[in-house]
């Protein structure tokens, strides 16, 4: 691993430093009123946020050009960088800041703005001797109005994130207290009371993870929240010379193990929630865990996301995947870690407080399954859902996260969106219905037994009587990856239609009682049980994260309503 280790590092600062030629005599764009308007009037947030992080990758490219090569054009660029960040009227985004009704609405401490803040404080301070002293006062005087008066002058909490149970909670307070950290060593007293509402409020973030280690947001959200969390922890170790271990809890253990659990064989990645089926891990946050955990592996390199992987240029994630990367690599040639075996193995992983179980056999195929309730962090209603992946392909899919828009978190408009609905699961349809959303809809039973199997019972994540019983039972072969579903019903007196129905990204093809899914690499054959009728099929418009727009495929059967059923099919 030590050679992929430094290609991953000499890439790294080549895509740095081809950004900073390309960028240096390109002028930022603007943040204009009619872009920023366009979420209150449209719900768009993208184009927008387009302008917006374009900015942040100006900020990061040449942040982290200074630290490696200290070229004097890129100082000069740097400082004209900090100058228009420091001149945008609003560090946050329009999502998240109330212009209609809050007078301080430019001053609001959203994710972002608390990002731009810890960036900014990050680069003056290793930078302080080669920037001039206005920029570096106009930084100070910017971070101090925008975020520490606003933050540190409100009532306990500051609104919804300080006691949230998220990222937000994570980013937002690491990122205040770190800037905090750099920006007010001068003045002890503040600094010390500052960093102790910080660290109170971080317990939060950490009670959003269930007591198995699971993010219960998704895989992507776990890297956002854990680079802050672990970011903030470490400087302020290092402030306090160790008297501050935030991550010294023994629950830190098994949140660092969560992220190698959520990959398969070949590289796919769990997307649960509002996750991402080819997601990247942090370099430098993954070596920092790794050299603090033993148990905590590197995922396979090839997945292992380079400068411009992340889309958003979050600065505390790109100077610590150098920084941390490089400790990492030092460690490993001194002989004081040792390479970490980064395959997958075969087996199940249950995770029993998020009610998920993760199954890869020896072959590469894999495949996940969850309970859990239908008021979880970034919550979709897909409780009772499974996907099943072979190589590359996911074949019976999650979708994860789609566009985000204004309606996509409105509780009113969020499950109109085909992803976020059972719809858009590998759930039972009953009476025409899908899954309703909330806490009280949820599993009522769920066990795991280590050995490939898994039950759960969810009749409760539906319309109350809607049907008295579903219990579904998955077995997967642990060697050559074939997958057994077998769904009891118990139909109530309201039970009118019963509809089975799996999830995919790939047009089916249907041969009487057979089902053949052709991916990209991989193929899978489903073969359905005695079916109550035909076996069809409706195709469904999904736009994704990053607003492109995909053609899914729902392919659903009946189940005879007769008093008790067994529906019973095979993926292989």
């Amino acid at each position: 691993m030590k050679e992929q280790i430094k290609k991953f590092l000499e890439n790294y600062k080549k895509e740095v430093m081809d950004t900073v030629d390309e960028l240096r005599d390109r002028p930022m764009r603007e943040e204009t009123e009619e872009l920023f308007a366009l979420f209150e009037t449209t719900g768009n947030r993208l184009q927008y946020e387009d302008v917006y992080f374009e900015r942040r990758e100006y900020l990061a490219a040449f942040g982290m050009a200074c630290y490696l090569e200290h070229r004097p054009e890129d100082i000069k660029k740097m400082e004209e960088v900090l100058r228009g960040i420091c001149a945008e009227r609003c560090w946050a985004l329009p999502a998240h800041v109330d212009r209609k009704h809050d007078p301080n609405w430019k001053h609001t401490v959203d994710l972002f703005a608390s990002e731009t803040a810890q960036c900014v404080s990050e680069i003056i301070t290793f930078l302080d001797a080669d920037l001039s002293e206005d920029v570096k006062t106009l930084v100070r005087q910017n971070v101090e109005e925008r975020i520490f008066q606003p933050f540190y002058e409100s009532a306990v909490p500051y609104g919804h994130w300080e006691h949230g149970k998220s990222n937000w909670n994570a980013v937002c307070g690491g990122s205040v207290g770190s800037a905090s950290i750099y920006l007010m060593k001068d003045d002890p007293e503040r600094l010390d009371k500052c960093l102790k509402r910080i660290c109170d409020a971080l317990q939060y973030f950490l009670g959003s993870f269930a007591d198995d280690g699971a993010c219960m947001e998704g895989l992507g959200y776990f890297t956002y929240g854990m680079t802050y969390f672990v970011g903030f922890a470490d400087q302020l170790y290092r402030y306090t010379d160790g008297k501050i271990d935030l991550l010294a809890q023994e629950k830190c253990k098994k949140m660092a193990e969560f992220q190698q659990k959520c990959y398969f064989a070949d590289g796919r990645t769990l997307s649960f929630s509002d996750g991402n089926s080819r997601d990247h891990f942090r370099m430098g946050l993954t070596a920092y865990l790794a050299m603090r955990f033993p148990n905590v592996s590197i995922p396979n390199m090839e997945r292992a996301g380079g400068f411009h992987r992340d889309s958003c240029y979050r600065f505390m994630g790109i100077y610590r995947d150098w920084i941390w990367t490089k400790a990492y690599l030092e460690k490993l040639e001194s002989g004081e870690i040792q390479d970490k075996d980064s395959t997958v193995e075969a087996g199940q992983i249950v995770l029993p407080m998020a009610q998920w179980s993760i199954s890869n056999a020896q072959n590469g195929a894999a495949c996940a399954f969850k309970g859990g309730d239908n008021d979880e962090p970034h919550n979709h209603n897909d409780v009772g859902h499974f996907l099943y992946v072979k190589g590359e392909d996911l074949l019976l899919t999650d979708l994860g996260s789609g566009e985000y828009t204004r309606q996509y978190f409105q509780p009113e408009t969020r499950y109109t969106f085909f992803g976020n609905s059972s719809y858009g699961h590998s759930v039972p349809v009953i009476n025409g219905e899908a899954q309703l959303p909330g806490k009280e809809y949820a599993a009522d039973h769920f066990e795991a037994d280590g050995k490939g199997h898994a039950v759960v019972s969810f009749a409760g994540a539906y319309e109350k009587g809607l049907i008295s019983s579903i219990t579904r039972s998955i077995s997967f072969d642990m060697e050559n990856g074939a997958l057994t579903v077998e769904d009891t019903f118990v139909p109530s007196d309201k039970t009118v239609s019963i509809e089975e129905r799996i999830v995919t990204e790939f047009k089916p093809e249907i041969a009487g009682n057979e089902v053949i899914i052709k991916g990209e690499t991989e193929s899978c054959r489903i073969v359905v049980e005695n079916p109550a009728g035909d076996i069809t099929y409706s195709t469904h418009d999904f736009s994704d994260h990053h607003g492109e727009h995909h053609d899914i495929y729902a392919v659903s059967w009946k189940v005879s309503v007769d008093g008790t059923q067994k529906s019973r099919f095979t993926v292989c």
